[in-house]
């Protein structure tokens, strides 16, 4: 059987003292570029900022073509990716405004139901002040109608009477002298 072994090959001379050529320290980078993916370089700490220098030295080999094929492959998905990320942030954020109006809405109608429930006890209030008048009304008809039933049964009573006074009252023979 035969056994392999990876060996892990710096090619960098870099052990973090290094200075560039103004003086500043150096840093390694991995290049993001589809050229060059992954591949590491040494730059000053202000490289490719206003007023940085152009310090540049590549630490790592070139890379073969099959490492730049997929590169390009992985470059196609990333790309693909940002642009479904970029996608699902127009739906996110489509989705805040939504969320935002059925905020409003939901205040809204918090106001309105506070509204409603207090002409609702205004209206329960008016309602027993109502019963309460009719109450008084009804005991007021009641009242008059029970005088007036009286009143009606004491008048056909006196009526009563006084036609059957007038049936047993003998009459008076009046003599009418010429």
């Amino acid at each position: 059987m035969s056994s392999s072994s990876y060996t892990s090959i710096n090619y960098s001379p870099y052990n973090g003292d290094e200075k560039c050529k103004c003086g500043r320290r150096v840093v390694m980078r991995p290049s993001l570029t589809v050229k060059n993916p992954g591949r590491r370089f040494l730059g000053c700490i202000n490289y490719n900022k206003r007023n940085g220098c152009n310090f540049f030295e590549w630490v790592d080999p070139e890379t073969c073509p099959r490492g730049l094929e997929y590169a390009k492959i992985m470059q196609a998905k990333k790309e693909e990716l940002e642009r479904q990320v970029e996608e699902w942030k127009m739906v996110n954020k489509g989705l805040e405004t939504r969320k935002q109006m059925v905020e409003e809405e939901n205040e809204a109608l918090f106001v309105k139901i506070a509204d409603l429930t207090e002409m609702n006890v205004n209206l329960a209030a008016t309602n027993e002040a109502l019963r309460a008048q009719i109450g008084t009304r009804k005991t007021k008809q009641i009242g008059t109608r029970f005088f007036i039933i009286v009143l009606v049964v004491v008048i056909v009573f006196v009526i009563g009477v006084l036609v059957s006074s007038v049936k047993h009252t003998p009459k008076k023979k009046t003599l009418y002298l010429p």
